[in-house]
């Protein structure tokens, strides 16, 4: 088990005011994502004092925020609108973007019935319940599966009759790298053969901004600024995302795309220290030390460290000199090791904040570039950088050009729980000697594309009519993916086209409902169980 390695297949997220279309060049561009809590989750006026000390209330609503949350497709999910009211939205989110991270995975969801895979969500949020608790005559029946944490994980292997391992994990800050972890495991013990993970976190009651800003957590300003000599704490975002993962050697078996491969996760904890929320150099380092030495890798060749980096005074500098001690000072002294913080774009994602790391990493290793740490306009000259061969990325930077580059993902729980994910930037997949995809335009090949409602499918062939590029390898592709790796739903349209412009034409036609229709249109019949024997006539 040593030597085996995980890949990542597929992903979905919602990150606040971006995209997982707009993400890295969000990143890449430097923006402050950061906001407000949206106005309809309570009535800030009566919670926010300037003062710590006021009672009952928090310094800043400033936050990373997904605006409304409220909007959910009950009926796709075969939930009743009553039950789905009683429903945290976090369950919600997770439903959706597991529907499109397996998606992104080019794994129909029909295929996963009664299949072991995994589901391993980081989640400690309980704002939903605390709102039922402000009015207790909302109470109903469905509302402990609806504010439960466990159900959280629990109905996602329901919704697809997953019957691998299904938990939430709560470590704090650290729960989707903790997750993502017992994620990996899962998988390289044999428990699943394949597992879903993730994490999210709202903002759905003023509690949360309450207690972390008499903890004394919370920049009062309301700006995420790790590494920087006037950070005053950090800034509270919510959002999240889910991950497909799948062992390596499977992977490479079954032909899926490979986003990067994860060459080993570790988790521990701090132990006794000086003060339950204080981190502890000593236990960090260790873990980092572990880590890459299981992995093999040199702490010479990492090219990159997404740090924990909140931006609060404590934290900062003892995380810095826990990698720098464990990894830094084994560098050469001419190839200082790089850091950074995504928390400077969005804000701190608390339990899901190893959603957006994991992300940037993915991004970092695919592009081979690192962009910059925003907000940094004097480091803290607290942090011991120079001592251990560390710097601040404060400006977009390359990685090396060749080889697999490698990257760590850190992540801390206040109450001590480390965790630490390796990625390695996937091999280019080897090509066909004789690729399918090279053919005359002159072919006619099927395009199935497939929805839940009549409307819907319409906005699948206007998304898809955006794919169609006129390249005929890419025709080939994008036929494949969607005829025999997608979902296919109840309402279905099946194109032909003998040019690539041809499709493109029909595709977009039928999207603007112009008279202009597909080969066939009409409603999908429920897959035959059992045998089906075929009588092809005289010949093969």
């Amino acid at each position: 088990m040593k030597n085996k390695k995980i890949a990542i297949i597929g992903y979905a997220s919602r990150l606040p005011q971006t995209s997982d279309a707009t993400f890295w060049e969000d990143l890449l561009a430097g923006r402050n994502l950061l906001t407000r809590v949206a106005e309809d989750r309570w009535a800030q006026y009566g919670f926010e004092h300037p003062s710590r000390a006021h009672p009952g209330s928090s310094v800043t609503f400033a936050a990373g925020s997904l605006g409304d949350v409220g909007g959910f497709d009950a009926g796709f999910f075969r939930i009743s609108p009553r039950e789905a009211a009683a429903m945290d939205p976090q369950q919600r989110l997770l439903l959706e973007m597991s529907w499109e991270a397996f998606a992104h995975a080019g794994i129909p969801v029909l295929h996963l019935r009664g299949s072991r895979c995994g589901v391993f969500i980081g989640l400690a949020s309980t704002d939903y319940g605390y709102r039922l608790a402000d009015d207790l005559a909302a109470i109903g029946a469905n509302s402990a599966t609806g504010s439960t944490a466990s159900i959280a994980a629990n109905r996602l292997s329901y919704f697809y009759d997953l019957q691998g391992p299904s938990m939430v994990v709560d470590t704090a800050c650290s729960s989707a790298l903790v997750a993502f972890h017992q994620a990996c495991q899962s998988l390289l013990h044999g428990e699943s053969d394949l597992a879903l993970t993730g994490a999210i976190n709202l903002h759905l009651h003023p509690f949360g901004f309450l207690v972390f800003s008499k903890a004394s957590m919370l920049s009062a300003e309301g700006r995420s600024r790790p590494f920087d000599a006037a950070a005053d704490g950090y800034v509270r975002a919510e959002g999240g995302g889910v991950f497909v993962l799948k062992e390596h050697a499977a992977a490479l078996r079954d032909g899926d795309r490979i986003l990067a491969v994860v060459a080993h996760t570790a988790i521990n904890t701090d132990g006794h220290k000086a003060g339950l929320t204080i981190p502890r150099v000593a236990a960090q380092a260790a873990l980092l030390t572990a880590a890459y030495a299981a992995a093999g890798i040199d702490p010479d060749a990492i090219d990159y460290i997404e740090a924990h980096g909140t931006g609060t005074a404590v934290g900062d500098p003892l995380e810095v000199e826990a990698i720098g001690r464990a990894l830094g000072a084994r560098r050469r002294a001419d190839n200082p090791l790089p850091l950074g913080s995504v928390k400077s774009n969005l804000g701190h994602m608390e339990t899901a904040s190893g959603v957006p790391g994991l992300l940037k990493a993915i991004h970092c290793l695919q592009q081979r570039t690192v962009p910059a740490t925003i907000g940094v306009t004097r480091l803290n000259p607290r942090l011991p950088l120079a001592d251990f061969g560390l710097e601040v990325v404060t400006a977009a930077r390359a990685l090396r050009p060749t080889g697999p580059p490698t990257v760590g993902v850190n992540a801390f729980g206040f109450g001590g729980a480390n965790a630490h994910v390796i990625l390695e930037r996937a091999a280019e997949p080897r090509r066909r000697l004789r690729s399918p995809g090279k053919v005359r335009h002159t072919q006619r090949w099927p395009l199935l594309l497939s929805a839940a409602t009549p409307t819907a499918l319409r906005q699948v062939a206007a998304n898809f009519a955006g794919v169609l590029t006129g390249v005929a390898e890419q025709d080939y592709a994008c036929r494949y993916q969607a005829n025999f790796r997608s979902d296919r739903l109840g309402q279905r349209a099946l194109f032909w086209g003998g040019g690539e412009s041809d499709l493109a034409t029909d595709v977009r036609a039928f999207a603007a409902g112009e008279d202009a229709s597909p080969a066939a249109l009409g409603k999908g019949l429920e897959a035959p169980r059992g045998p089906v024997f075929l009588y092809s006539g005289n010949g093969s």
